[in-house]
């Protein structure tokens, strides 16, 4: 068994992966940020005075270490921005672009995410694989999520059904722009 995907980087898609994979990391600095803050206002009632250094610290990891982790995740992620081809085979995972591959064996692979057009491989070292699946069939992905699965991969859907309406919209979308584009008019009702 092997299937081969090529996608171009979408944002969205991305995004969504980089906040599934920085998930922990950033409940933990949301955390700490929420316990300065909460210090911050133990302090004022206590005390009677504003501690400015705890309402700084919390603000800042509660709000600002999030946001520029997240944002400087998917930049980097989307740096690139050229097609890359996915081959997922018994072997492993591998990506490919016009500048460099990669594979990884799937003992190199912890965890398969589904995610909304996508699963994403998280890697042994931390990092994460996402692969565009919105240009297969269902029945490709389920196949991809059968391999990793006999693989000793836990598989965890977070909305599988919202994939599926999402790939039936997305064909309706194409089969009303391309009938909009030829001229033809679509029933209404």
């Amino acid at each position: 068994m092997q299937i081969q995907i090529t996608a171009a980087p979408d944002p969205v898609l991305i995004a969504a992966a980089v906040r599934r994979g920085l998930r922990r990391s950033v409940l933990l600095a949301r955390s700490a940020g929420w316990a300065g803050l909460l210090a911050a206002a133990f302090v004022l009632v206590t005390t009677g005075s504003l501690s400015p250094a705890l309402l700084a610290i919390g603000a800042v990891l509660a709000v600002g270490v999030p946001l520029i982790m997240l944002n400087r995740t998917a930049r980097r992620t989307m740096r690139g921005g050229r097609p890359t081809t996915y081959e997922i085979s018994e072997g492993g995972i591998a990506c490919a672009d016009e500048q460099s591959r990669h594979s990884y064996a799937w003992p190199a692979i912890r965890s398969v995410d589904e995610l909304p057009g996508q699963p994403v491989f998280g890697l042994v070292d931390g990092r994460f694989l996402p692969v565009p699946t919105m240009s297969v069939t269902t029945a490709q992905v389920d196949q991809i999520l059968a391999v990793a699965a006999t693989h000793g991969l836990a598989v965890s859907s977070s909305t599988r059904s919202f994939s599926s309406s999402a790939r039936s919209f997305s064909s309706s979308a194409r089969s009303f722009s391309s009938s909009a584009r030829s001229g033809s008019s679509l029933p209404i009702g």
